[in-house]
């Protein structure tokens, strides 16, 4: 039987110059409620018309002839472009749906032994603190067909949280594909943050030298790569320049085959095998994230550097963003630093509260360094520093033990000179260190 995305193909085809369909499908399962389980899918077409893109998403029961006008309709105003995956790999193979049940239901069975033992130890190991637990998993189903072929895959992602909002809020979470941990680290770092929570203070000054940890070191690379890094974004001209942009001790990869990352996947929002790519070597610009349209427009290779969110067109972006590790302990760089603010937990700041080409966040868990070592919780607060300082000429050292966390593999980092705004947050916001969902 002739598939629907193959005969609205077809049908595009006769129209357009070029066509590709994405079918995707979310199945969420919250473990407070397992047997619930929450479904949704989607098709989009994407459409070439005389060098013009468009693109329709469905989430309902639309015709072809419905989805193909509103695409058509979108390249009218679209932006030019190509999208002829030189490099598209046919693989028609995909999983049955047994398979991907089984593949649920062990990842279900998993994540509910983890949270036994959690709800097992946590009264003990924290009694004078209060923590809900969130469990979720999700299962992700992609298929690409253009005219070259299909492409499909599946990955399934585990989401845990932490958090006690007792006094000072303390929390703790685990993003990943593979679930490779156990519950002992998880209540190691809730324990160091809620005893160093149980006093706040402000530091001495508001221009401080500080020590990002794995999880703040992620959210850095991330901002970093999404405000800097793409094709179109504002890189600085020294770096296209090909000079010492960076210091030499910083060298960033994007890995889509990482085990356990959250963007560990075959093939990436285009279709394109997952590689690794080197994007900063030695403090020198090597590439930027582009996608197969600006491919085209720049005269570029084909990069896999192409991400796909929910219901939109692809466009650049990271899988798995990684650091080259240095030769210092965690305890090393707060040595270095002496007096200063550890930066743990970083979450992301409205839009209207950032500056452009500048990295801020909104320091969610931080604390104040004294001769080397961290005494007690700052009240939530803004940090903020030039990308380039921060990672070039204000850059201390950077530590050597790595932790996956969502779409990061990263180390501690030091660097000096952070400015710290006090910030009314406003506590309905949720601004959440969530990895983004792309594929």
């Amino acid at each position: 039987m002739v598939s629907y995305a193959s005969k609205l193909l077809v049908r595009t085809l006769g129209i357009c110059r070029d066509a590709e369909i994405d079918e995707e499908v979310y199945t969420e399962v919250n473990l407070a409620k397992p047997e619930e389980q929450r479904f949704r899918s989607g098709i989009g077409l994407r459409v070439n018309i005389d060098g013009k893109l468009g693109y329709a998403w469905s989430e309902g029961e639309m015709s072809e002839d419905e989805i193909l006008t509103l695409a058509i309709k979108s390249a009218s105003s679209g932006p030019s472009g190509s999208f002829s995956q030189k490099g598209f790999i046919s693989s028609p193979y995909t999983s049955t749906r047994e398979e991907m049940n089984r593949q649920l239901e062990e990842s279900i069975n998993k994540m509910q032994s983890f949270v036994q033992e959690l709800d097992f130890m946590l009264p003990s190991m924290l009694p004078k603190k209060r923590f809900s637990i969130s469990a979720r998993i999700l299962q992700h189903t992609m298929k690409l067909t253009i005219r070259a072929g299909q492409r499909s895959a599946n990955r399934v992602l585990h989401l845990l949280s932490l958090n006690s909002r007792d006094d000072i809020p303390v929390g703790a979470n685990i993003y990943s594909t593979s679930l490779n941990h156990s519950p002992s680290e998880l209540l190691c770092l809730l324990a160091w943050r809620s005893i160093l929570s149980e006093e706040i203070a402000w530091p001495e000054n508001y221009i401080l030298p500080v020590v990002f940890s794995n999880y703040a070191c992620g959210s850095l690379l991330e901002d970093f790569a999404m405000d800097v890094l793409r094709i179109n974004s504002a890189c600085p001209p020294e770096a296209l320049q090909g000079l010492q942009w960076l210091s030499p001790e910083i060298t960033i990869k994007d890995n889509g085959t990482i085990p356990g990352g959250f963007g560990t996947v075959p093939f990436d929002g285009e279709g394109l095998n997952k590689v690794p790519v080197t994007i900063i070597e030695d403090g020198r610009l090597s590439n930027r994230f582009y996608d197969l349209s600006a491919a085209k427009l720049n005269n570029l290779p084909p990069s896999c550097l192409a991400v796909r969110p929910w219901g939109a067109p692809p466009h650049p972006g990271y899988s798995n963003l990684s650091l080259k590790a240095g030769p210092y302990s965690i305890g090393d760089l707060c040595e270095k630093v002496g007096y200063g603010v550890f930066l743990d937990r970083l979450t992301p700041l409205p839009p209207h509260l950032k500056h452009k080409g500048e990295f801020a966040r909104r320091a969610e868990t931080a604390f104040i360094l004294k001769n080397g070592r961290p005494i007690c919780r700052i009240p939530q607060f803004i940090v903020r520093g030039k990308y380039e300082d921060i990672l070039g000429k204000d850059l201390i050292g950077l530590g050597r033990n790595q932790l996956l966390h969502g779409r990061t593999l990263t180390v501690p980092l030091a660097a000096k000179n952070l400015i710290f705004e006090e910030a009314t947050i406003d506590s309905t916001e949720n601004w959440s260190d969530y990895p983004q969902l792309w594929w």
